[in-house]
């Protein structure tokens, strides 16, 4: 699977954008809306598919990450637990105080 993903990151755009052509065609996807005017699936189809790539690298590499425990810290960085898009997590009170300071920041800009 990781060559898989290693080959759609490496991927020409136009190849990629071939592949997305195939798929509206194959899945019988409309190509064109009620003016006659193309419609942008084969470019979203290989835009999700880089990013499904990427994401999966992603993940792979916070879950090797976790394998080599690091060095124990104190605080919220002493957990090194990761949620399904391996962005790392937090507790209810780390959590909360963030968010009190988005809500301030945002409120000073506005």
């Amino acid at each position: 699977m990781s060559d898989l993903k290693s080959a759609i990151l490496d991927a020409k755009y136009i190849d990629m954008i071939d592949l997305g052509d195939f798929v509206v065609r194959d899945t019988g996807l409309p190509d064109v809306d009620s003016d006659g005017n193309l419609m942008p699936q084969a470019t979203e189809i290989a835009a999700a598919i880089f990013r499904w790539a990427a994401d999966m690298q992603a993940a792979e590499a916070a879950r090797a990450e976790q394998a080599d425990p690091a060095p124990e810290t104190s605080g919220p960085e002493a957990t090194k637990e990761y949620d399904e898009q391996g962005d790392p997590g937090t507790d209810a009170p780390t959590a909360a105080k963030l968010e009190a300071e988005l809500h301030k920041l945002a409120q000073e800009q506005g």
